[in-house]
């Protein structure tokens, strides 16, 4: 049934509240779906694509933002939008949160990093403008570095305190896509457009290991949760898995369509991927199997994030939405089989 209200759907309790501009929907499925829907009141005749979202530790608070150059951060006790961010003077990205959640970092086209104060809603730090655009950012787990990368061939380390810059790696090519730190931060990983993975060791910058990972651009990479293992994808249609240590590839998941854009892991055994073909699906890495399948979005899923404390993935998509998915409960390591893939189609 389609609510529609002035303002927001509440993000963790699915209550309409008063506010700035959404159109909320809920499905009657087997994994339900809400959507938020923009509807600017400064151009009511464009709605902002959606390629970054992020989810504080805890989940208490959600960012998302895209082609409007803003970032708006949600409550989701309450689903009110807290503060609508502008700064930026282009695209905006990728978004994270520090490990603490008080801190929001934003880049984008416009070659800017901002470090935001999230309870306050102010910049904090505002990162030298990078030559070229940024395209991924990613905090260490104890919140001491921001690692950055774009249209460059480096990795940009900051001090995330003071966004002063203390390390530059040399990339694996000219256009990256991704950067990751591992779960004990000693070791940070980063691809893009030549389909190889560089991965260094952070304390001392040197070079760890090269996988000769794909022929195509790698769009996105993730560390499994003990670490040892990191998944990646992109435009070659595979998403594979290797040792972070060794670089031998340990298995492979094969979506049927479509590139994938965005990836996050949901737990010890299950990840979700985003692509073109529309579709988030999730993934037992263990099995190499599909476990549920979210439909829904119209447009491809670019972004996702996922808060292990309420088993939700948040994704955004360039048909200038935001879906809100609670994983079905009995998804468990064991996947299921093919013909009980749930279809979180939203009508």
């Amino acid at each position: 049934m389609l609510r529609t209200c002035c303002a927001a759907v509440a993000l963790a309790g699915l209550l309409p509240c008063c506010g700035d501009f959404l159109a909320a929907e809920e499905t009657a499925s087997v994994a339900p779906s809400q959507i938020i829907e923009y509807h600017p009141r400064s151009r009511p005749d464009h709605r902002p694509v959606i390629t970054a979202v992020a989810i504080a530790p805890g989940g208490a608070t959600v960012a998302t933002a895209g082609d409007d150059h803003l970032v708006r951060v949600w409550s989701t006790a309450t689903g009110k939008i807290v503060h609508t961010l502008g700064g930026h003077r282009d695209w905006v990205r990728t978004l994270a949160f520090s490990p603490d959640g008080r801190v929001l970092a934003s880049g984008g086209d416009d070659r800017e990093i901002i470090c935001w104060n999230v309870a306050a809603g102010k910049p904090m730090t505002r990162i030298p403008p990078h030559p070229s655009a940024v395209y991924s950012i990613a905090y260490n787990p104890d919140g001491s570095l921001l690692a950055a990368v774009g249209f460059e061939h480096y990795v940009r380390l900051y001090d995330a305190g003071t966004g002063e810059q203390v390390r530059v790696l040399d990339g694996p090519g000219t256009d990256l896509r991704s950067v990751v730190f591992s779960p004990d931060g000693r070791q940070i990983a980063a691809a893009g457009r030549n389909g190889q993975i560089r991965l260094w060791n952070v304390e001392t910058g040197t070079i760890a290991l090269e996988i000769a990972a794909s022929r195509r651009r790698i769009r996105t990479l993730a560390y499994l949760p003990e670490g040892d293992l990191l998944v990646s994808a992109g435009e070659g249609r595979t998403i594979a898995i290797w040792d972070a240590r060794t670089g031998e590839q340990q298995g492979a998941l094969r979506p049927r369509a479509g590139k994938v854009l965005s990836m996050t892991v949901c737990g010890e055994d299950l990840i979700a991927t985003g692509g073109s073909d529309n579709v988030v699906r999730v993934w037992n890495w263990r099995t190499h199997q599909e476990a549920d399948r979210l439909r829904g979005h119209t447009g491809s899923v670019a972004s996702l994030a996922f808060d292990p404390a309420s088993t939700t993935i948040i994704s955004g998509s360039f048909d200038t939405t935001v879906r809100v998915w609670k994983l079905n409960a009995s998804i468990s390591a064991a996947s299921r089989p093919r013909d009980s893939v749930s279809d979180a189609r939203v009508r």
